[in-house]
């Protein structure tokens, strides 16, 4: 009786441990599987074609913040950049509005927010209306910090961002001091003219 009890002992905790290792295999693989999903519907992929003519491109951010320092919008363009700014939350600090990133307390900028409101301005001056400037920055912003637009998408799903190695939305990259890190890196590209888009190596 002894033995026949050790033996169904044995053979329920080997098939309690073999059944959790293929639960923890079958898990991670439908994580993966949802990740790819997410970054497939919620990250435009690099040379995505986009209506002003200009591919996503990482090469664009230098020249969209270039836009930001140099176009000076008139009182009528900067009403209407303001309103294709409103819907925008800016993804590194996103208790707070594209329009004013948590930087500019301090009288900064970070290159997330500049490329972004550099295409903003852009677009206006080119005579597109407010929400085609929304869409454009919107889709700009899910390219170069695409991080955040999946965890974001997580959390609406009532999963938590960190189970897949992602950061919570409201942890975004200058609350974890990435202000000078590059965007690839999943920083904000730096604070000044530079835009930082590969790591610095070494």
């Amino acid at each position: 009786m002894r033995a026949t009890r050790k033996r169904v002992w044995i053979v329920l905790t080997l098939g309690t441990l073999l059944a959790g290792g293929l639960f923890g295999v079958a898990t991670s693989q439908s994580r993966t599987s949802l990740l790819a999903e997410l970054y497939a519907a919620e990250v435009p992929a690099e040379g995505t074609e986009t209506f002003y003519g200009l591919p996503l491109n990482w090469e664009n951010a230098q020249q969209f913040a270039t836009w930001y320092d140099e176009i000076e919008l008139t009182s009528k363009e900067a009403k209407v950049l303001d309103q294709a700014l409103s819907p925008l939350q800016a993804p590194c600090c996103d208790d707070n509005p594209l329009a004013k990133c948590c930087c500019e307390v301090g009288g900064l900028i970070c290159n997330i927010v500049r490329t972004a409101r550099g295409l903003g301005k852009y677009l206006v001056r080119s005579g597109y209306a407010a929400e085609q400037v929304t869409q454009a920055m919107d889709q700009w912003l899910r390219f170069i910090h695409g991080d955040y637009y999946v965890a974001k998408a997580l959390v609406a799903r009532k999963e938590n961002p960190l189970r897949y190695g992602l950061f919570k939305p409201e942890n975004g990259a200058c609350y974890r001091g990435l202000c000078n890190v590059a965007l690839k890196a999943g920083g904000c590209g730096g604070m000044g003219k530079e835009v930082l888009v590969e790591p610095q190596k070494g």
